[in-house]
């Protein structure tokens, strides 16, 4: 008894929390900006496009200057004996000598054959990479947070259609048991009843775990925790202006792979360049300022001190290197090549891709249309057969077909409006525009 009462007691607390207490409503919108702040993949790419931005500088191309100092100090203690031609001679026990030395050298070189502006080329070539890489990532972590987030939706209305048979199965007992005590229905009708309203809930039990787990999942890809509770909107809606040969121009100028492609192909002309530049000469400007000064207990000079500018130009050219030079410009020729057979069948791909999921788009919203009908009329048949069962004009077995076409009814329009959601989103985020049309998912 006092189980139940605990039990009755926290059931009573949780309906009131949720009433008082509702949980947030996760819009589609709302859920692409949190994950564009949240998400681990989003970040990660984020922080390999700032690495290529910092790498884009005319210092890292070579084009600066070098400026390096130095400086040492050393001492010394030796037994020094010494004897001169003239008869002298010098005999000391730890005689100590003291050398310093300091120096600024700037090395400047002017001419590498034009390797500098290749290799700036490349640094911009890669950065502008970068950039598509993070779009890319983007793009593709948004389509999959707005597939989870519909999902949700769908699941959520799987649940409400199986509560709602449940809610039919209870009805159908009540009516089933008014009717054994009057005689009208045999303990078989009964004990039907019994088992398929049993069926019916235990299939709620499932489908609330699937529906827990994709929130968890959906969470997961909003970088927050997985046990935060959150609402979605109750309806899936689909646009139907999206126009196969407008996609198609926007996939050809906007699609993130087919631009990163292209960037490769940029990298790789840029590649030919550098290796080009070890044929011609390397010049070189040089200019230094240097300070020695020497101390010693013993010898000649008992101090020596020198500080003076140098300065010079240097040349070099590489005459011979075992054919590597060559090498690899044959080599860089080759990935040029096949950077644009990467590019064309990357164009290929992508349209492949758009044809596929354009004619999956049509398919679904024909579907939607057929299965909207379709369960507009399931659902009259089914408040029909429920009076004909209060009535006794319709057999239990009969009432129960009825009931399940409600439920195969209804889940094959929310299979249809998922699927033309997954494809609307599989469109923009091929042709390049799902950053600019989420707000509209």
């Amino acid at each position: 008894m006092k189980r139940k009462f605990i039990f009755f007691f926290i059931s009573t607390f949780a309906v009131f929390f949720t009433q008082v207490y509702p949980q947030q409503v996760l819009t589609p919108e709302d859920a692409v900006r949190i994950a564009l702040q949240n998400n681990y993949s989003i970040k990660i790419a984020k922080n390999s496009k700032d690495i290529s931005d910092n790498n884009s500088t005319i210092g890292n191309a070579g084009f600066l200057p070098s400026l390096d100092a130095s400086g040492s100090a050393s001492k010394s203690v030796n037994n020094i004996r010494q004897e001169y031609s003239n008869g002298g001679s010098v005999d000391k026990t730890g005689a100590g000598s003291r050398n310093y030395n300091a120096g600024i050298t700037l090395s400047w070189t002017v001419f590498d054959g034009l390797k500098m502006f290749a290799s700036l080329e490349q640094l911009k070539e890669i950065k502008k990479a970068g950039e598509v890489n993070y779009k890319l990532a983007v793009e593709q972590n948004i389509s999959d947070v707005l597939t989870t987030y519909y999902d949700v939706v769908r699941q959520e209305q799987v649940l409400a259609v199986i509560k709602r048979t449940v809610a039919i199965s209870e009805e159908r007992l009540k009516i089933t048991e008014a009717e054994k005590e009057v005689g009208a229905a045999s303990r078989f009708d009964l004990l039907r009843a019994q088992v398929d309203l049993n069926q019916d809930k235990s299939a709620l039990m499932n489908q609330e775990l699937t529906l827990q787990q994709s929130k968890t999942k959906l969470n997961r890809l909003l970088g927050r925790n997985v046990d935060t509770g959150f609402d979605v909107v109750d309806t899936i809606a689909v646009r139907h202006d999206l126009a196969y040969d407008d996609l198609l121009s926007d996939a050809m100028r906007k699609n993130s792979e087919l631009l990163l492609a292209q960037q490769n192909k940029n990298i790789a002309d840029a590649q030919l360049s550098l290796e080009r530049g070890d044929l011609l000469p390397k010049i070189s400007l040089n200019l230094g300022y240097n300070f020695s000064r020497s101390e010693s207990d013993a010898g000649f000079f008992k101090s020596s001190r020198t500080m003076g500018l140098t300065y010079g130009v240097s040349a070099s050219l590489n005459l011979f290197n075992g054919l590597n030079t060559r090498r690899r410009i044959e080599n860089a020729q080759v990935s040029i090549e096949s950077n644009e057979f990467a590019y064309k069948q990357t164009e290929d791909l992508i349209k492949a891709s758009l044809l596929n999921a354009y004619h999956k788009y049509s398919n679904s919203l024909q579907r939607v249309k057929l299965e909207t009908d379709n369960y507009k009329a399931t659902e009259e048949n089914v408040s029909i057969a429920l009076e004909q069962l209060k009535a006794g004009s319709i057999t239990p077995l009969d009432f129960r077909v009825v009931q399940q076409n409600l439920m195969d009814a209804k889940s094959r329009l929310l299979s249809a409006e998922y699927d033309a959601k997954s494809s609307e989103t599989d469109l923009l985020r091929i042709s390049g525009l799902l950053l600019k049309a989420d707000n509209k998912n």
